[in-house]
């Protein structure tokens, strides 16, 4: 009997529960749809505000380059081997040099040396009139830049503070007025005009490393699609030459010390052959012990002298040989081309983007609201003795 009683109890909470769901939900939907208006306006304020911001925005262009980086290890090497070989020079497993890890190349393009380098990159910009100008020229100098209203806006509203501050500063050093200077006997210093334009030019370069399909994928984004495309080509040149010396510097140093000993043997051993050669004509008939042993032992010198020449020889040409190979060592799979499609402002993404956030903050101020009354009645009503 106990159990008869209990079940249409519970049987009997079901539907009111779900009733009860369905009256929250309606309920949800009634009251946004009384304030649909003010939904409206709020979504309508933050579109405007979406569109402002897409029109105005500063237009870039991002220009790309696809590399692989070669080890040199394969193809050149047996092929230069054989031509050594046949030359009877053996040129062994450790011929080619070292290569620089690809996995390092992000930490050269971060590096002072390298951006200072690509400061220096020539460029032609609509308001330079076809004239020639650096990239430290166009980021320094505001004649040069296109004009950018959401950049002054956001810099007399958020970055008010910090144009206070440095016009109460003042004077600038000596320093932070002069070009960048490429002086390799002296510690590299940058003055705050070039870390400014240091980090302008790093937050530009992108370097994408791809491990696993074996190539490398750099960009880099600028106000204009021309000198976007020079600008990218440049950081591709400098960074093959800054691989490309790091690979041949050990063999070039290989090269110019075996070059020296070369030349040392080499005249060692013309030095041992005229010796040989003039003891040999005054003394042709050789009739005491003490002749023949002098000739036996200048010919002695002579053998070990042309052995080491001969050696010497062979690892020059050696020497030689790995220098070419070392040489290229990015290969273009994608070379530059000049941006036709903007990268910068993305207008359809910067709408959407703010029509959601204006449909959000609404809604959610549509339900945030009672209880923010509530609060606030609370607070007025005396409290009752």
């Amino acid at each position: 009997m106990t159990q008869d009683t209990h079940t249409p109890d519970y049987e009997n909470r079901l539907p009111a529960q779900d009733t009860t769901d369905e009256i929250d939900l309606a309920d949800i939907l009634r009251q946004l749809w009384l304030k649909r208006g003010f939904i409206l306006k709020v979504t309508g304020i933050f579109l405007l505000l979406g569109l402002f911001i897409a029109l105005f925005s500063p237009v870039k262009y991002t220009a790309h380059c696809t590399v692989v980086p070669q080890s040199g290890k394969e193809g050149s090497s047996s092929n230069l081997g054989g031509l050594a070989a046949m030359m009877g020079v053996n040129i062994g497993a450790g011929g080619t040099g070292e290569t620089l890890s690809p996995s390092v190349y992000p930490q050269i393009v971060k590096s002072v040396p390298f951006t200072r380098e690509i400061m220096q990159t020539p460029i032609k910009v609509e308001k330079s009139e076809g004239e020639e100008i650096t990239l430290y020229d166009f980021y320094t100098n505001k004649a040069y830049q296109p004009f950018n209203l959401i950049g002054n806006i956001k810099k007399y509203t958020i970055g008010l503070p910090g144009v206070l501050v440095g016009a109460i500063r003042g004077n600038r050093s000596q320093a932070d007025n002069q070009p960048p200077a490429n002086d390799s006997t002296s510690l590299p210093i940058l003055s705050k005009k070039e870390e400014r334009v240091y980090k302008t030019i790093q937050s530009s370069i992108q370097l994408n490393m791809n491990s696993k399909e074996g190539y490398i994928g750099m960009s880099y984004t600028f106000p204009e699609a021309e000198a976007a495309a020079r600008i990218t080509d440049q950081v591709r040149k400098t960074l093959e030459q800054y691989v490309t010396a790091f690979k041949s510097e050990k063999v070039e140093d290989n090269l110019a010390f075996v070059q020296q000993s070369f030349n040392d043997a080499r005249l060692d051993f013309l030095e041992k052959q005229e010796k040989l050669a003039t003891f040999q004509d005054a003394n042709r008939g050789l009739t005491t012990a003490s002749a023949r042993a002098t000739e036996q032992r200048l010919r002695s010198e002579y053998d070990i002298a042309f052995t080491v020449y001969n050696e010497l020889a062979k690892q020059l040409e050696q020497a030689k040989l790995t220098v070419k190979e070392s040489k290229p060592v990015l290969t273009v799979i994608e070379p530059v081309v000049v941006p036709v499609q903007k990268s910068a402002p993305r207008r359809s993404m910067i709408l959407v983007a703010f029509t959601f956030v204006g449909v959000v903050i609404s809604i959610g101020w549509v339900f945030i609201k009672p209880f923010f009354a509530e609060i606030a009645q609370g607070v007025n009503t005396p409290p009752t003795l």
